[in-house]
């Protein structure tokens, strides 16, 4: 039996603002994003932005249920 994945986080890093939201608005055209965030972060370099994505798939109760 193939594993799948269930729940996904991916992170993500953008210089501006601008290239943060142009990375959630292509995350969002995806059905199965279910949380995002960005986070401003800032270091002796500057500031950056990291994107937070979590994606989750709903997979069928009879699939889950394993027979010990």
């Amino acid at each position: 039996m193939a594993k799948k994945e269930l729940n996904t986080k991916e992170q993500h890093y953008a210089d501006t603002r601008k290239e943060a939201e142009d990375i959630v608005a292509e995350a969002k055209e995806d059905m199965h994003l279910t949380k995002w965030g960005i986070n401003e972060k800032h270091n002796k370099y500057g500031q950056y932005f990291v994107i937070d994505l979590q994606f989750t798939f709903n997979t069928p109760k009879e699939i889950m249920e394993v027979e010990v």
